[in-house]
């Protein structure tokens, strides 16, 4: 018997030696019901996706299908270069210069009918100069030249752009050239949604392709051919247009809400017969997925987001700091991200413990706290805690 009780209380001492665990918190964050979508205005023909920055892609109507994508592949042109060759918004960047081979692009897509900019041999074009050419009128042969510029070939460009699409959520699309006069560059509306916001958020392509026009060496003055930029609230993107694949339009405008919130719709509207019907159909499509986001209260200050179960005692509640409303799309409910830390205890009530995260633009952050303070248990749990 002396034993015994000899051995439980060595028992006991060795585990009132080990350390209180550690408390791990269990999340109660609900994501907030979803509305009934408003009917959006798609186009008859063809295909189309709304998303927004932020959001990413919302809607979409039709296949979601790859087709060429025409001249909206150069955006991707412009975000492999600008990868490769990052620049300011206020930076022209290095100097191009261009030789009998670029005039060779030029008379190659001139034969074929494709849009172009002028060009010679010895002219010099900066990195920035020649992305506007690019962009703004929709020169071909501008896209090969600085494809094979930041890339060395065709092929490592395609190469290049295509394991880039991937890491942009660009599922479907495939890239065979810079230019997309190639029928075999295609992507589906989605896809070019996606591409439309990465390249909304690259600080010099929004400011390019928000250009009504530019002056570049031996061309001089292009203008810009997205005639709907400037109204409806369009800062972009990017037109395009083959006698084979008929008109897409990949169009973006700022919104800014009652809540002082701005959300940017980016939307893609492919395979219409003509180019002006993509884009006359964009204005409603716009107008109507303006409108079909609305405030919605994601957590109120002092809700209950996560609690930490503790063993000797009574679970401690997890808390918001502060209240979060944010613009949601209809019929798409918002689940906040959160990030809890682990305990030990003693702690205070008000310790922060946590983050939660919003993927709305812009991102916000709100503090968690402990809604209650924890003790270290007492002597007799500590002894007997694993009997």
């Amino acid at each position: 018997m002396l034993l015994l009780v000899c051995a439980l209380i060595a028992y006991g001492f060795m585990s009132y030696q080990l350390p209180l665990p550690a408390l791990a918190a269990v999340t109660n964050l609900p994501a907030t019901s979803a509305t009934t979508a408003s009917n959006l205005p798609w186009p008859k023909q063809g295909q189309a996706a709304i998303g927004a920055v932020g959001y990413g892609v919302l809607a979409t109507h039709g296949a979601d299908t790859p087709i060429p994508t025409a001249s909206i592949a150069k955006m991707m042109t412009a975000l492999a270069v600008l990868k490769e060759h990052p620049l300011q918004p206020d930076q022209q960047g290095p100097t191009i210069t261009l030789t009998k081979t670029d005039v060779g692009y030029f008379d190659t897509y001139f034969a074929e009918g494709g849009s172009l900019v002028k060009v010679a041999a010895g002219e010099k074009i900066t990195e920035y100069q020649a992305l506007e050419a690019m962009l703004l009128p929709s020169a071909n042969n501008m896209a090969e030249t600085l494809a094979v510029w930041a890339f060395g070939s065709m092929d490592a460009y395609t190469t290049y752009a295509n394991d880039y699409a991937q890491t942009l959520g660009l599922k479907q699309a495939h890239f065979a050239d810079a230019s997309g006069f190639s029928p075999e560059t295609v992507a589906s509306a989605s896809d070019l949604v996606q591409l439309g916001i990465a390249s909304i958020q690259n600080p010099v392509l929004a400011r390019i392709v928000n250009e009504r026009q530019a002056k570049v060496p031996v061309a001089g003055v292009i203008p810009n051919v997205n005639w709907l930029l400037g109204t409806h609230g369009i800062n972009g993107i990017k037109t395009g247009s083959t006698d084979q694949d008929g008109g897409v339009y990949l169009f973006s405008a700022p919104h800014t809400y009652q809540n002082g919130q701005t959300i940017t719709i980016v939307g893609a509207i492919m395979g219409m017969k003509l180019l002006t019907q993509a884009l006359n159909t964009s204005v409603p499509l716009l107008n109507q997925a303006q409108a079909n986001f609305s405030p919605t209260t994601v957590l109120t200050a002092g809700q209950v987001v996560g609690h930490y179960p503790v063993p000797w005692d009574v679970d401690i509640d997890a808390v918001s700091t502060r209240s979060l409303s944010l613009m949601s799309w209809e019929g798409q409910p918002i689940t906040p991200q959160i990030a809890f830390k682990p305990l030990h205890a003693p702690f205070a009530k008000g310790e922060t413990v946590g983050i939660i995260t919003t993927k709305a633009d812009p991102t916000q952050t709100i503090p968690v706290v402990t809604g209650e303070a924890a003790t270290v248990p007492h002597w007799y749990w500590r002894a007997l805690r694993r009997l």
